[in-house]
Order: C-alpha cells, then structure tokens, then sequence
C-alpha cells in the first residue's frame, strides 16, 4: 500500500511540474526551443567532423598497416633464406659426433 502511494503522489509532482512547463510563457518556450535546437546543431557539427577525421584517418592507417606487414614479411623472407643457407652448408659439412657411454646410473 505504501509504495503505491508513493508512486501516486510522485505521479500527482509530475502532472504539477508538467502542468507549470505548459503554463510557460512563450519568450520561455522559444528560448528552450532555441536552445535544444543549437545543442542539436553542435552534436551534429561534431558528428560530422568525427566522421570526416575517420575518413582522413583510415587510409593513413591502412598505409602503415600494410607497411609493417612488408616489413614483417620482407624479414620472413631473409629469415627464411639465412636458414635455407645455413641448412645447405650443413649438408655438405656434416660433423658427426660419436661417444661411449662410461657408466650408467640405473634407479
């Protein structure tokens, strides 16, 4: 029971407080319709240079993206040739290491 006379008496401060913005003047009305429409054009100029910076910022990042990638794939490369080198030398300069084993710990 009494939160619905909570919610009655908050709805009755509403219908007051609604009441009161309709008996508004209208100097208050245009001004408050001015001013919504002036926050209006500011989001929306900040809309459209957040836009435009997205646009002339995207290609700039794709050009280092595509940068760091020739970067990455040309050390690919020369990484892959230093082994290819290394692995041919191996080939014709085969050590071979032989031992004997002496003791062997068994548990």
């Amino acid at each position: 029971m009494f939160r619905s006379d909570a919610f009655r008496q908050q709805a009755q401060n509403w219908q007051q407080q609604f009441r009161q913005l309709q008996s508004a003047g209208f100097l208050q009305r245009i001004f408050a319709w001015i001013l919504l429409g002036l926050v209006m054009m500011l989001s929306l100029t900040l809309l459209v240079f957040v836009v435009l910076l997205s646009w002339i910022l995207i290609p700039l990042m794709l050009y280092r993206a595509r940068k760091q990638m020739r970067k990455a794939q040309d050390a690919g490369y020369q990484r892959q040739q230093f082994s290819q080198r290394h692995s041919q030398q191996s080939r014709h300069e085969t050590n071979i290491i032989e031992g004997e084993v002496i003791s062997r710990k068994e548990d």
